[in-house]
């Protein structure tokens, strides 16, 4: 059996979240316990566990007396072995990801009147409820209101915001946090002491760290390094976590800090041999930087390019025709910089002959790096992040984002070429007069702004429009007969027809 379900909490004294605790031992007690409940947050955070546990203590059969407090399950009677193992046939657990259609929740209504064949309650664990249709979520919300008797329902979600507000407010809702390192940390350690293994304080923090906030990934993590090493160290850790992600993301940064871009352009082609997902390796890579700039040891302004470079690359995979080259291009782009950490500098002091041509010029790059992280600090705009390659990796994106604000604006727009963009200011060539007029609209322009605005999460975008060289400029006021023309010309152009 794997680590994570052979430790898996199965009282609620287990559980790791305080918070989380102390709600449930407060409902557990009390003298009415809510029939709808609504566990909400991150992945790996213990929802379904908890809900198990719930289940198990409304409907195990060894309690001693209830009225003393006791409320945790005793994991020893039929029911509660039958709940641990997945097999009560009244407790149900329900997948809403694959079972979210209206046809699915009208046949749990139908069973949900039936009375409990074993247990004293029925219990229905609903995970990911937030991926029902909006049909079966309103066709739940008429049981919700007036369950039969004996009957609980503990709706699961990583995405709360996603269901209806209704649903929300007829549930008695409890908040999972993600975990800090040191919960984390202490339940690991849970781990370890059951395995009879090894490990050390740096060890068990650097898998906390590397779980991002959870601890079923924690767990699977310090399983793999259980089974490949005798005792949890830090360097352990670092191999395990490379095998997770394809490679260690320490190693290509340090690559492209020491200016060794044909090495770290062979491993991102190694990465994508192996079939790795290079958008998961970049996280990794990101996850590194971010604990180097909050430990506030290097240059900021370098640390904070590399991030924003990395954040660019990742979007523009999604749509990248070969997966690889946004990491490339990313590591072009910052093979030239100067090292920021001791380690880096002695690299490459040891191994480069063209070190100190390197470090030359320091006040050129300091600056130019100012110059560029300087927006993002203050967060008016994007100005200078952006070229128009990006806008026109995008373009598609918004398009989309403009259809349901106005189909006219996104008609128009296919009828314009992007010319210029810097993140700050767009500029469109439009082809005839009559389409710049009506883009040149306050209602139009705001429309555009706010999509790409949006598309680049910047908060202004600055529109110009240029007319192109195919239509003359008219000198005097338009008559009724050219407007006539332009309209005939703006239909051909957004509807690719031609006048017979």
């Amino acid at each position: 059996m794997t680590l994570y379900l052979k430790y898996r909490p199965q009282r609620v004294s287990d559980l790791d979240l305080p918070e989380v605790k102390e709600a449930l031992a407060k409902y557990l007690t009390a003298k009415s316990l809510p029939h709808a409940w609504l566990f909400t947050g991150p992945r790996g955070t213990g929802k379904t566990s908890s809900a198990r546990i719930l289940a198990k203590s409304v409907n195990c059969t060894g309690h001693k007396a209830k009225e003393a407090g006791n409320f945790e399950p005793c994991n020893e009677c039929g029911m509660c072995e039958e709940i641990t193992a997945g097999t009560a046939i009244d407790v149900v657990e329900i997948d809403a990801a694959s079972n979210r259609g209206i046809d699915e929740i009208r046949e749990l209504k139908e069973r949900i009147n039936l009375a409990p064949m074993k247990a004293k309650s029925k219990v229905y664990i609903i995970d990911e409820v937030h991926m029902l249709t909006t049909e079966a979520a309103n066709a739940l919300l008429k049981t919700l209101e007036e369950p039969p008797a004996n009957t609980y329902f503990v709706l699961c979600t990583t995405e709360a915001d996603k269901l209806l507000e209704t649903v929300v407010s007829r549930c008695t809702r409890v908040n999972f946090r993600k975990p800090k390192v040191e919960e984390t940390v202490s339940s690991l350690k849970r781990v370890v002491e059951g395995e009879k293994g090894k490990a050390t304080a740096a060890g068990l923090e650097m898998v906390a760290k590397a779980a991002r906030g959870s601890f079923r990934d924690a767990t699977k993590i310090l399983e793999q390094v259980i089974l490949s090493h005798k005792e949890v160290t830090e360097e352990a850790v670092r191999e395990a976590v490379a095998m997770s992600v394809g490679a260690d993301p320490v190693k290509l940064l340090e690559f492209v800090e020491t200016g060794e871009t044909k090495k770290a352009l062979e491993l991102v082609t190694e990465l994508d041999v192996k079939g790795v997902n290079l958008r998961r390796f970049v996280e990794a890579l990101v996850e590194q930087l971010r604990e180097r700039l909050l430990e506030m040891k290097e240059d900021k302004g370098t640390i904070l390019k590399l991030i924003f470079g990395l954040d660019k690359a990742y979007e523009q995979m999604k749509s990248a025709v070969v997966a690889q080259l946004p990491l490339e291009i990313w590591v072009i782009e910052n093979s030239n910089q100067k090292p920021t950490t001791a380690s880096v500098k002695q690299a490459t002091n040891a191994n480069l002959p063209t070190a100190n041509k390197t470090e030359a010029p320091p006040a050129p790059a300091a600056k130019v790096e100012k110059e560029e992280v300087k927006p993002v600090n203050d967060n008016p705009s994007g100005k200078g992040m952006y070229a128009l390659s990006d806008l026109e990796v995008k373009w598609g994106d918004i398009m989309k984002l403009v259809r349901p604000k106005n189909h006219s604006v996104e008609a128009l727009l296919r009828s314009t070429r992007p010319i210029e963009f810097d993140g700050e200011r767009l500029i469109l060539e439009v082809f005839y007069k009559f389409h710049k007029d009506k883009l040149e609209t306050d209602k139009c322009r705001q429309i555009v702004e706010m999509a790409v605005a949006e598309a680049f999460s910047v908060d202004t975008i600055k529109l110009n429009l240029k007319l192109g060289q195919g239509q003359k400029k008219g000198k005097e006021e338009v008559t009724a007969a050219n407007v006539g023309d332009d309209i005939v010309k703006a239909a051909e152009a957004i509807f690719g027809v031609g006048v017979v």
